[in-house]
């Protein structure tokens, strides 16, 4: 009997073993099926299309480059892979599951012959990408998308389903609703799409009144839209042209101070328009702020260029058409012309700002403006040697609630803009009084928000302290310690591989426009490459200006009458052939400095903007391209220090040098110094490693980029 059940249940075992078995083995020999399909398979196919670019199956790219092997192996297999690992075990439902695999492989559709060797770009997406899949899982989805607007719109279509998006959205709105208006047609099928509009609507009714054209999708969806403002933007469309000033006033239009007859009129005389929008932009939370900035800045550089222009003329011809401002509207043309003021047309506005301001209190003032954008004026007090003088003119404790105010909250602002002001102040501040202040406020705040768990701020005031720990002397151990938790990004030089494409030419891309400065701009440019060192070739609508010995430099500029058809064969020159501008230079104005920095590539290591182009323009360039060194300036760029910079790099990068910035800014204030001018506003260019809004962002971007 023992023996009998010894059998038996050595059958059962057996059978048992070999059903486990059986079971086991069923997915491997479906896989061996041709039949059989993972629920991803498409992306696995995508992967094997992506490894067939380089001309060899084998799991691996090669792109002529060691270096951009690693990263693209990592990015086109191993993150992927990842990726497609974390989607399928994750906590998702089925649906969520189907979503974020077609947009992975929309996104892998991307990668071509042309473009596969830029994996960097590639592993910014994904990398991120992955921080929201687990910021589903964890319910933070909201925080990490509102940090990174413009990321979070390239990857949309992976959490538009998700409860957050429509939040998202809203808070868009109110920064960057040109950006909500572009990607309509991502949620335009929503129920929540009426509403952003309506939003959108209220904070920047100029941008949304560009969609206002029978047949397009936003101005059909708001034709059935029974919000008060919408319709009375509407209203506007349908009793004036698309061109009336009334849309900007919307906000007291809205609360019945004007109509909208009445708003249209004064949107016709400059002046009046002026003094209504300042009055609406003093209060608290106006509507359609955003077009009201906007028009503010447009309105103040028609002012502050021809101060510029007649920088040359006596201050009686200067600044005779400012004379008869108020103080607000002085204001106003400082801190909404940052990107294009002289120092001579600041100090010039300042001074008769004071004279305006007679007994009244520089605090008193800010407070009747609304403070609105104090931290700018702040900043280029400083910047401009004026901040003192300001300060003067109000009680030691409205000073010091002043900087208390200019240092604190930053954390409540959605984008680092405000953070960024602080940090380019702190290079121009000297004054021992003031920087005890902001010591004590940094340092207050920071320990806030570590004690509440505020991982943003206490970045945010973290890196503060570290730009900060060369100015202290009080605390100074404190902030050396908080500084070595959140070091900067070290912008002192750049090696010379990284200044080169993949098969050892460094490529640039300098794009000229067509507007009064151009043509001299273009022709001085040419003329600092007539030597012996340099070849140009004229090749139609741009040209090429090779160097003849030591290591290849290619240099490709646009002819300036030759602004769009110029510009658009060297993108196509540069795409067909898969080349990447190692260095980029925008020469023209601030105004159109986003149609440079939107051809900005991943790899690019050097972007040289002719105007200091603010927060915006900044963040925009570090976003397309992390590594990236700005030279920017204070000012208008000037050809008498544009061309020398560009001719010390270019000699620098043909003799296999890496470009070491405080050398090379040593060597070009020599070189400008015989030219007074030239060296005067040489002093106002700031070099990579003297950017502090640059560094700023890019710090803050690398802290969160590695969690």
């Amino acid at each position: 009997m023992i023996k009998f059940c010894n059998i038996l249940h050595h059958a059962v075992c057996t059978v048992w073993i070999i059903g486990l078995q059986f079971c086991y083995a069923l997915p491997l020999a479906a896989q061996r099926d041709s039949t059989y399909k993972r629920p991803d398979y498409y992306i696995d196919d995508e992967q094997v299309r992506i490894d067939k670019l380089d001309g060899v199956i084998d799991k691996k790219v090669q792109t002529g480059d060691s270096v951009n092997d690693i990263i693209s192996n990592y990015t086109y297999f191993g993150l992927i892979d990842s990726l497609q690992e974390h989607i399928t075990l994750g906590k998702f439902t089925d649906q969520q599951r189907k979503t974020f695999r077609d947009n992975l492989y929309l996104i892998l559709r991307r990668i071509n012959q042309n473009n596969f060797y830029n994996a960097k770009r590639y592993e910014a997406l994904l990398k991120f990408i992955r921080e929201e899949l687990i910021a589903i899982e964890h319910g933070t989805l909201l925080l990490l998308i509102s940090r990174n607007i413009v990321w979070s719109f390239q990857t949309f279509s992976f959490f538009k389903n998700e409860p957050e998006a429509e939040q998202f959205l809203l808070m868009a709105c109110r920064q960057r609703p040109d950006l909500v208006f572009k990607y309509y047609d991502q949620f335009y099928h929503k129920t929540y799409a009426r509403r952003i509009l309506e939003e959108g609507c209220r904070v920047a009714p100029v941008t949304m009144k560009k969609y206002f054209n029978a047949g397009q999708g936003i101005y059909e969806t708001l034709k059935t839209s029974s919000d008060t403002v919408v319709k009375m933007l509407l209203q506007i469309r349908s009793e004036y042209t698309l061109k009336s000033n009334a849309y900007t006033l919307i906000h007291d239009i809205a609360n019945g101070k004007l109509t909208i007859h009445e708003a249209d009129a004064i949107g016709q005389d400059p002046r009046k328009y002026l003094e209504r929008m300042l009055r609406i932009r003093a209060e608290p939370n106006p509507l359609g702020a955003y077009s009201l900035d906007a028009e503010l800045e447009v309105y103040a550089l028609r002012f502050v260029r021809v101060l510029n222009d007649l920088h040359n003329e006596p201050d009686e011809k200067r600044f005779a058409s400012i004379e008869e401002f108020t103080a607000p509207e002085l204001y106003t043309l400082m801190v909404y012309s940052t990107e294009e003021i002289f120092t001579s047309s600041f100090n010039g506005l300042f001074n008769r700002l004071m004279v305006k301001l007679g007994p009244v209190s520089g605090y008193e003032f800010l407070h009747s403006v609304g403070f609105n954008r104090f931290r700018t004026f702040i900043k280029m007090a400083a910047g401009y040697g004026k901040l003192g003088a300001f300060l003067q003119s109000m009680t030691p404790h409205h000073q010091q609630r002043l900087m208390l105010d200019f240092a604190g909250g930053l954390e409540q602002y959605n984008d680092l803009s405000q953070a960024v002001e602080v940090a380019d102040a702190f290079g121009s501040i000297t004054d021992t009084l003031v920087l005890k202040i902001l010591r004590s406020a940094i340092k207050i705040e920071y320990l806030k928000m570590k004690k509440t768990g505020n991982d943003r701020g206490a970045a945010i005031y973290g890196l503060l302290s570290s730009l900060f720990v060369d100015k202290t002397v009080q605390d100074a151990d404190w902030f050396s310690s908080v500084s070595s938790r959140y070091t900067l990004p070290d912008f002192t030089k750049i090696a010379h591989h990284k200044l080169v494409n993949r098969d050892s030419i460094s490529r640039w891309m300098i794009y000229f426009y067509d507007d009064e400065d151009g043509e001299a701009s273009f022709s001085s440019f040419i003329k600092t490459f007539t030597d012996t060192g340099w070849s140009i070739v004229d090749s139609g609508t741009y040209v090429v200006i090779r160097s003849r010995t030591g290591h290849p430099v290619q240099i490709y500029a646009n002819k300036n009458k030759n602004e769009y058809d110029g510009q658009e064969a060297l993108e196509k020159l540069f795409n067909d052939n898969g080349w990447m501008p190692n260095v980029m230079v925008h020469r023209g104005h601030s105004y159109y400095a986003y149609k440079t920095i939107e051809r900005v590539r991943e790899n690019t290591q050097v972007f040289i903007l002719g105007s200091c182009g603010g927060y915006h323009s900044i963040s925009s360039v570090i976003e397309q391209s992390p590594e990236v060194s700005i030279i920017s300036s204070k000012q208008i760029g000037t050809m008498f220090v544009n061309n020398p910079m560009l001719k010390l790099i270019a000699n620098t990068l043909r003799k296999g040098e890496p470009l070491e910035w405080q050398l090379l800014w040593n060597e070009l204030g020599n070189e400008v110094r015989p030219n007074a001018k030239a060296y005067e506003r040489f002093l106002d260019y700031i070099p990579p490693h003297k950017n502090l809004g640059a560094i700023f962002i890019k710090a803050y971007q690398r802290i969160f980029e590695n969690r």
